[in-house]
């Protein structure tokens, strides 16, 4: 009982105790910054992946233009109704199919719109 009284003891204890939680400490750290490196290295992988189906997914987009202007056109000037932003069923398929991607059927020329003296 009387070896405990020392003071070299009682220092020789608290060293040890002060070593065990810096070591503890210590490699709590180094386990914590192993899991954040981890977790970045799957985070990489994970947007590399993402950014390769993405860059597949733009490559495969193909752009069609369709051009309507000249039976659009023919239509606007022959049929004054347009001045109030009013389509009829012609221009309305023509816009429709242009929309749709597909070829826009004949326009058909034979109907004459009615005078309008006001004009």
């Amino acid at each position: 009982m009387r070896a405990l009284i020392n003071p070299w003891v009682i220092l020789a204890i608290i060293l040890a105790l002060g070593g065990a939680t810096t070591a503890g400490y210590l490699r709590g750290r180094h386990d914590e910054n192993v899991e954040m490196l981890a977790d970045a290295q799957k985070q990489r992988t994970m947007q590399d992946v993402i950014e390769a189906g993405i860059a597949k997914g733009v490559s495969q987009i193909k752009v069609q233009n369709t051009t309507i202007k000249q039976n659009l056109e023919t239509i606007t000037r022959e049929n004054t109704v347009y001045r109030d932003c009013k389509l009829d069923p012609v221009a309305r398929g023509l816009l429709d199919a242009a929309l749709e991607g597909r070829a826009a059927s004949a326009v058909d020329h034979g109907i004459v719109p009615a005078t309008d003296p006001a004009d």
